[in-house]
C-alpha cells in the first residue's frame, strides 16, 4: 500500500512539475509575441509621423520659392533628401531609414534656419502655418521614436532574460535595432549665404 502511495504522489508531482514547465514555456511566448507585436505597432507610428512629414515638405518648398530666388539650393537639397528617404522606407531597412531621416533631418533644419533670416517669409501666414505644422510634426516624431525605443528595450530584455532566453533563440526571435540619432545628426546645420 505504501509502494502505490509513493508511486501516486511521485507521479502528482511529476504531472505539477511537467504542467508548471509548460505553463511558463506558453506564457514565455504569448508574452514575446505581444512585445514584438508591441515593436512593430510602435515603429509603425514611426513611419507615420516621418511620412506625415515626407508630405508636408513639398508644402513648404512650394510656399517658400514664391519668397525665396537665390536659396533655391537649401530647398532642392531637401527636395532630393525627401527622395532619399522615400527611397529608403521602400528598401525597408532600419539602417538605411535612420541615415535617410537624419540628413532629412538636417536638410530641414538648414531650411528652417534659412527662414530665419527672411522677415518676410516669416510674416507669410502661409509659411507660419506650415512651419508650425512642421514643429508638431517633428514633436511626434520625437515622441514615436522614445515609444519605439522604449518597446525595444522591453523585448530585447524579455528574450534576453531568464528563462525565457532558453526558449526565444529556438523560436526566431532576435534582438530588435533601436532607432539611434546618426552620427553629427546632433550638431546645428550651418547655413552660408
Amino acid at each position: 500500500m505504501n509502494a502505490k502511495i509513493a508511486v501516486a504522489a511521485v507521479a502528482v508531482i511529476a504531472v505539477i512539475v511537467v504542467a508548471s514547465f509548460g505553463f511558463l514555456y506558453i506564457s514565455t511566448q504569448n508574452n514575446v509575441v505581444t512585445l514584438n507585436a508591441s515593436v512593430d505597432e510602435k515603429w509603425a507610428q514611426v513611419e507615420q509621423e516621418l511620412q506625415r512629414r515626407y508630405d508636408l515638405i513639398p508644402n513648404i518648398v512650394s510656399a517658400a520659392r514664391a519668397y525665396m530666388t537665390y536659396e533655391g539650393s537649401i530647398l532642392e537639397n531637401v527636395t532630393m533628401l525627401r527622395s532619399q528617404w522615400a527611397s529608403a522606407v521602400q528598401g525597408g531597412n532600419l539602417d538605411a531609414i535612420n541615415s535617410a531621416t537624419s540628413q532629412l533631418e538636417s536638410g530641414v533644419s538648414g531650411m528652417m534656419v534659412v527662414f530665419e533670416n527672411y522677415p518676410d517669409l516669416q510674416s507669410s501666414d502661409v509659411i507660419q502655418s506650415l512651419m508650425i505644422t512642421l514643429e508638431g510634426t517633428e514633436n511626434r516624431i520625437s515622441t514615436e521614436r522614445m515609444r519605439y525605443n522604449e518597446a525595444v528595450r522591453d523585448y530585447n530584455t524579455a528574450i534576453a532574460v531568464f528563462p525565457a532566453n532558453l526558449w526565444t533563440a529556438g523560436w526566431g526571435y532576435t534582438a530588435k535595432p533601436y532607432f539611434q540619432a546618426q552620427v553629427g545628426s546632433t550638431e546645428v546645420p550651418e547655413v552660408t549665404f
